[in-house]
């Protein structure tokens, strides 16, 4: 997903530390005719906004490398959207079955004669990687956040640079209403 923003924050001309709001706005100017009228429009009515060329004659290849890039990158969005939920619950399966797995380890340890070194190594490692879990989960929610936003600025800039399809601008309530919600799960308390 990062790869298709960064090129089309390359495409746009800016550094890929910008904001796809800012993107959108410096690249606007290019989907504008001579008289001003937007030629190519992005369809705001649903969460991941399409953006359609309404141009007769010639189409600038630089336009249609930006228009390209635009729906790879919206693709990509789509994807880890739609698949986040489903990794998430993959991982939060795998750190309720580990921190179950966990409550047994001192004595599975010691039924299998473990010296204490290796068996606390083991436990402390074990520990580890839960916490890697615990991680991941966090990287994921962020990451779907972080989607969102990019959306959200897409949307936000479409409108401000009047490049929106007529009658196609959603309210902000839906813009940021989220399909699900990526929760952590609680520790147990000893």
């Amino acid at each position: 997903m990062q790869s298709t923003v960064v090129s089309f924050k390359e495409l746009c001309g800016l550094s890929s530390l910008a904001s796809l709001m800012q993107c959108m706005v410096a690249v606007s100017p290019h989907f504008l005719g001579p008289d001003d009228t937007p030629q190519v429009v992005l369809n705001l009515s649903e969460l991941y906004p399409t953006m359609a060329m309404e141009l007769q004659g010639i189409v600038p290849e630089v336009l249609k490398k930006i228009v390209t890039t635009y729906h790879m990158k919206i693709q990509s969005l789509k994807a880890l959207i739609e698949n986040a939920y489903a990794m998430y619950e993959k991982i939060v399966h795998c750190q309720k079955a580990a921190m179950e797995f966990h409550e047994h380890l001192y004595s599975i340890g010691t039924k299998e004669c473990l010296k204490e070194g290796k068996l606390q190594k083991a436990i402390e490692s074990f520990t580890w990687h839960i916490t890697i879990l615990k991680g991941q989960m966090d990287l994921l929610k962020y990451v779907k956040n972080n989607t969102l936003e990019n959306l959200k600025q897409i949307h936000f800039a479409a409108v401000s640079c009047g490049l929106n399809k007529p009658g196609t601008e959603i309210a902000d309530a839906e813009i940021q209403k989220p399909h699900w919600s990526l929760e952590v799960i609680p520790e147990k308390s000893k």
